[in-house]
């Protein structure tokens, strides 16, 4: 008889442990990391975008992607722009000087693989956004899927997108001040 009332205690120990370590299952489940503000500040550091600059002695800025939309400028040889976005063969650029964005074709500017002064910030309203499409997605330091996880993200949740890279996406962690990277497959960029 003792054996079996042992049996039944250690099989009730079991199902109740189970059931206390299962309780945070489902909905609300915290994934492991801490609960972090993802509000989308008005600004950002231009620091956090490639820097780029000007390659030609000028070069006009257009307001959409289009050799015949209207223009402005010109900028000047080795003035420095932040990227912001590409399509086709244009680049989307923050200009620090005049406090506005454009189009530069794509053959005048070049990366300069330095950072831009943390004074100078870029309101986030030119910001392209990613949204995240999939039930739980990783975030990771470098944009691999060998690199360590820095936040796990959830369906629905935005982030500002700040570079892309092989069919990853860099973005901006606002809460912990943090850029990761996304892969491009479980996002949707949606421009502002």
């Amino acid at each position: 008889m003792a054996r079996s009332s042992v049996r039944l205690f250690l099989a009730t120990a079991l199902v109740a442990l189970v059931l206390v370590n299962c309780a945070g299952w489902g909905k609300g489940a915290d994934d492991g990391m801490a609960k972090v503000d993802l509000t989308i500040p008005d600004k950002i550091p231009a620091s956090l975008l490639p820097t780029m600059a000007v390659g030609v002695d000028a070069s006009y800025v257009f307001v959409r992607p289009d050799g015949d939309a209207s223009f402005f400028g010109p900028l000047t040889k080795e003035e420095k722009v932040s990227r912001i976005g590409r399509k086709g063969s244009w680049i989307l650029v923050w200009i620090p000087r005049l406090r506005i964005t454009g189009w530069i074709r794509k053959q005048q500017i070049y990366d300069v693989g330095e950072e831009s002064s943390d004074k100078v910030s870029i309101p986030t309203k030119y910001l392209t956004m990613v949204n995240i499409i999939k039930r739980r997605v990783n975030i990771r330091q470098t944009p691999s899927t060998r690199s360590r996880i820095i936040f796990k993200a959830r369906q629905r949740q935005e982030f500002l997108l700040l570079d892309e890279k092989n069919g990853w996406y860099q973005i901006w962690i606002p809460g912990l001040e943090k850029q990761g990277w996304v892969a491009g497959k479980m996002v949707v960029k949606q421009g502002k």
